[in-house]
């Protein structure tokens, strides 16, 4: 569970940031909330789903949820 909330609080903080980039300013703590709300169902799914939930480098690319990865390292 730790790997997949860093993963998705990675996800959401990449996210945030292209936002903010996009409008030129913080989106702030409501962009944060309305992604939750959109799409964490989404990417807990591609979460199960991809390598990064067995893989021991997830904490630094996990927030990808590749089903394929040449940089897998199996638990």
């Amino acid at each position: 569970m730790h790997r997949y909330m860093h993963a998705q609080k990675k996800k959401i903080e990449i996210e945030k940031w292209c936002e903010g980039i996009r409008l030129n300013k913080d989106p702030g703590n409501e962009f944060v909330l309305e992604w939750i709300l959109s799409h964490a169902n989404w990417f807990r799914k591609s979460w199960e789903k991809s390598l990064c939930c067995k893989c021991l480098l997830a904490e630094q690319c996990g927030h990808n949820v590749a089903e394929q990865c040449e940089k897998y390292a199996d638990n």
